[in-house]
């Protein structure tokens, strides 16, 4: 019996997967009631080779592969690991290091001790950051409040987990970066209960940000989640 599923949306990441699969061996070779969703999100490298180079030295029935031809969207990737997924709660997390996967599994010990895990969803809560990114971060969690009119911080922080059931409140979800936002919204929406669970935000070894990591990508950034709130506000009932 799969008790909690972790989704793990990949675009792009082929010089981190190797760091990820050593989480995933180490996770999934000492707990038998969870299963890893890696979901190839229409990469343009050579990251679904390595995916299935792993899993097939790895012979794991706990580890899905999940592949989609074209990237859609962030959105739309983490959607479609969720939709495979087979445990009783549900949850994502970003696989581009800058988030340690164990945090995922720690905080789901947190998640399942509450006596009605129904009415509760849980969501990082990024610890020790910089001075900058903290108030970017805040200013951003009060434009989504104050337009969305739910009380809603650090929105992009990871992980994300929740009951099975859930899903039923996401069937309008986005394909884009606006699936965390949605998320949260639909939770206040439907007076679900949050944990906040404190994460360290790590630095990207690899790659490119997909995120505002830079100043001018803060400034983008913030033009686009007030493009995706006003769509947001347009679609939502």
């Amino acid at each position: 019996m799969i008790e909690l599923s972790i989704v793990l949306p990949c675009y792009n990441e082929s010089e981190n997967l190797n760091q990820i699969f050593e989480s995933i061996e180490t996770i999934l070779s000492s707990k038998d009631d969870l299963e890893i969703i890696l979901v190839n999100n229409g990469s343009t490298d050579n990251s679904l080779d390595i995916m299935n180079g792993f899993k097939s030295a790895f012979e794991s029935k706990s580890l899905q592969i999940v592949s989609i031809k074209k990237n859609i969207g962030y959105g739309h990737g983490i959607m479609t690991g969720l939709k495979n997924a087979k445990g009783k709660v549900l949850a994502w997390t970003h696989a581009d290091l800058q988030t340690d996967l164990n945090d995922v599994t720690d905080a789901y010990d947190i998640f399942i001790s509450k006596s009605n895990i129904d009415k509760y969803i849980l969501k990082g809560k990024r610890i020790n950051r910089n001075f900058l990114d903290s108030m970017f971060t805040a200013g951003m969690s009060f434009i989504s409040s104050l337009f969305l009119r739910q009380r809603l911080f650090d929105v992009n922080a990871q992980p994300k987990m929740f009951k099975r059931d859930f899903l039923k409140f996401l069937n309008k979800a986005p394909d884009d970066f606006s699936l965390d936002l949605y998320f949260l919204y639909q939770s206040r929406k439907k007076k679900f209960k949050l944990i906040e669970y404190p994460v360290q935000f790590n630095e990207r070894k690899h790659g490119v940000s997909k995120g505002g990591g830079s100043l001018f990508g803060k400034v983008k950034l913030t033009f686009r989640t007030l493009k995706y709130i006003l769509n947001l506000k347009r679609n939502l009932n």
